[in-house]
């Protein structure tokens, strides 16, 4: 990696952070983002095949598999990313690009070698984003006092996810296409893990939503809409994951998922290591958890309140995601209002509803964590086909319009 002097490479870090979900769309807190910089894109190549399968636990953990290797590959520097269930977005300096590429290559080797999936992985500066006309935007929200998370507005987004998709021989330049084994990969995925149960819904229903505003004053669709939605959802009593809600027991397959994923290109004795190290941080935790017991300011209890105050539950790129543990006639509530909205030509939406939200973890120490929340059964994924279905509607009725 090289070094920088242009003070773009820390334009993240620096931002300063809001603390609360509805001023999202107060442009005070966006900074545009830096020319110099790249968005990476990442998505599974037939995810609703898998989730077909019952294998959504599996999309989400290689959905997030990019965001922990670049991260690990740039040791503890601030950068832009959201999860978004089946694959993510990140974002770096160009000074960093061909350093975090052996380890996207390592992500796509992972999808093939442990999930027998395609993992589909672009690369797009943003400088081509602005000599096309798209804005891109970035906001720090701080979730916790541990944690933030990034916010990202502008609709640049939307267009590198166009130009990646899009199968024209002109924009391969925009994607990872080489074969897997052609060039240096890297598999440092060191804190990923599922070691929780998928968390019940408590008030019946686990709602996972998408909403992308159409209008031209969408930061007022999208803070009425935030507002409708805080009014029948309390933050409190909606958030998926609180240490009330949290399954204790031990997800056996995900421990295992976990050490087939941290062994990916190791020798037997270093995935032996792997293996004993991941069962005695269990049972540690597990100790602490029956006990009570605490150690330098350690306890089961204040991780668990972490794990919960440092959950995704609610972000924004470009659209509103949220997770939501709600009634059924609060989430109807919800979907009457968005299909009004829709009618009046101001948003598309997506929904998606489970009895269960699930878990992926980014662990790098007890300290130093983040929690990737997602509705079972489909969330983000089957939320976003009805989304993109909406979308096609509104297209062609304003192609054949007269």
């Amino acid at each position: 990696m090289t070094t920088v002097a242009n003070s773009s490479e820390n334009f993240y870090a620096e931002l300063p952070a809001f603390h609360k979900f509805s001023d999202l769309t107060e442009p005070q807190h966006y900074r545009s983002v830096p020319g110099d910089w790249w968005v990476i894109i990442t998505d599974i190549v037939g995810s609703t095949a898998a989730i077909e399968k019952n294998r959504y636990k599996d999309v989400n953990l290689l959905g997030a598999s990019s965001i922990v290797a670049v991260l690990n590959k740039l040791k503890g520097r601030q950068i832009p990313f959201v999860f978004g269930g089946d694959g993510a977005t990140i974002l770096v300096h160009s000074s960093d690009v061909g350093f975090v590429r052996p380890s996207l290559q390592g992500a796509r080797r992972l999808a093939r070698d442990v999930f027998q999936f395609e993992l589909r992985i672009g690369l797009v500066p943003i400088s081509d984003l602005l000599a096309r006309g798209a804005t891109i935007e970035c906001a720090k929200f701080q979730i916790s006092p541990q944690s933030a998370i990034a916010t990202i507005r502008g609709g640049g987004l939307q267009l590198a996810e166009k130009l990646v998709k899009d199968p024209s021989p002109e924009n391969d330049r925009f994607r990872m296409s080489e074969p897997l084994d052609s060039i240096e990969s890297e598999s440092n995925f060191e804190g990923l893990s599922c070691r929780w149960n998928p968390v019940k819904a408590k008030h019946g229903e686990i709602m996972t939503l998408l909403v992308y505003s159409h209008a031209a004053n969408s930061a007022d669709v999208y803070r009425s809409t935030i507002a409708f939605i805080e009014a029948i959802l309390s933050d409190d009593e909606s958030r998926p994951v609180s240490p009330l809600k949290l399954d204790r027991g031990v997800n056996i397959r995900g421990i295992f998922r976990e050490i087939g994923i941290q062994g990916l290109g190791k020798s037997f004795g270093a995935r032996l290591k792997i293996t004993f190290g991941i069962f005695f941080q269990i049972l540690a935790m597990r100790f602490f958890m029956i006990s009570g017991a605490t150690a330098n300011g350690f306890s089961s209890e204040k991780y668990i309140r972490e794990l919960s105050a440092n959950s995704d539950f609610q972000k924004f790129d470009d659209m509103i995601r949220m997770v939501r543990d709600c009634r059924k006639d609060q989430r109807e509530k919800v979907v009457a209002y968005l299909e009004r909205m829709r009618l009046k030509g101001e948003l598309s939406y997506g929904i998606h509803t489970s009895n269960q939200a699930l878990l992926t973890c980014l662990v790098f120490q007890l300290d130093n964590h983040i929690h990737f929340v997602d509705g079972g059964d489909g969330g983000y994924a089957l939320a976003a086909r009805q989304l993109k279905q909406q979308m096609k509607e509104r297209a062609f009725e304003k192609a054949h319009s007269f």
